[in-house]
């Protein structure tokens, strides 16, 4: 699942929208975003379509956080405002966006695209939907060795399998209620 913010504008039918109904807000919109681009959420995307296109009768089964899910406590804060501030963070990067950013409740300039910072965030926003999905570490572990070519591209790069020693140190690191603490991989 790839998902993403598009502005009002005419679509073709290769690109299936999901648009909200009624009092569908920027910040659900955020929720549903972070969760649909989430490791988890991926897995068992992966687990279930047998191809490379989605279609409307998969989209329809596979496991979107529920609303509510979104108050737990993580520490002094909850999951909803842990997503709302790393959405916004990892989407508003241009002046195309502000709509979005100042329905979210940020009036300020785009945030700097900065690489080690979206790896941090989108680590810990995994990190968090693992735990809402009441996955334990060990099987946060196991699912992320699921991702053969992600390991095989960053150990090329890094030496290392990146994003499994951050998402773990974040699950550590929210099951703890640290949710501001930066996972130092030195």
């Amino acid at each position: 699942m790839i998902a993403a913010l598009v502005p009002r504008v005419g679509i073709g039918h290769g690109l299936p929208l999901l648009l909200g109904a009624g009092e569908f807000t920027a910040k659900d919109a955020a929720y549903l975003l972070a969760n649909l681009n989430s490791i988890p959420f991926d897995y068992v995307t992966r687990c279930k379509i047998a191809g490379a296109n989605l279609t409307w009768y998969n989209i329809e089964q596979l496991p979107v956080i529920a609303p509510a899910d979104y108050d737990r406590a993580f520490g002094e804060t909850t999951a909803r405002e842990l997503v709302r501030d790393h959405v916004l963070r990892l989407s508003y990067t241009a002046h195309d966006l502000e709509p979005f950013a100042r329905d979210l409740g940020y009036v300020g300039d785009p945030f700097i695209w900065n690489p080690a910072e979206r790896r941090q965030l989108r680590a810990r926003l995994d990190a968090l939907y693992f735990h809402l999905y009441g996955l334990d570490a060990d099987d946060t572990a196991y699912i992320l060795d699921q991702f053969p070519v992600l390991e095989k591209n960053e150990r090329k790069a890094h030496g290392r399998y990146l994003t499994k020693e951050l998402v773990l140190g974040y699950h550590r690191a929210l099951a703890a209620g640290d949710t501001e603490s930066e996972i130092r991989l030195d």
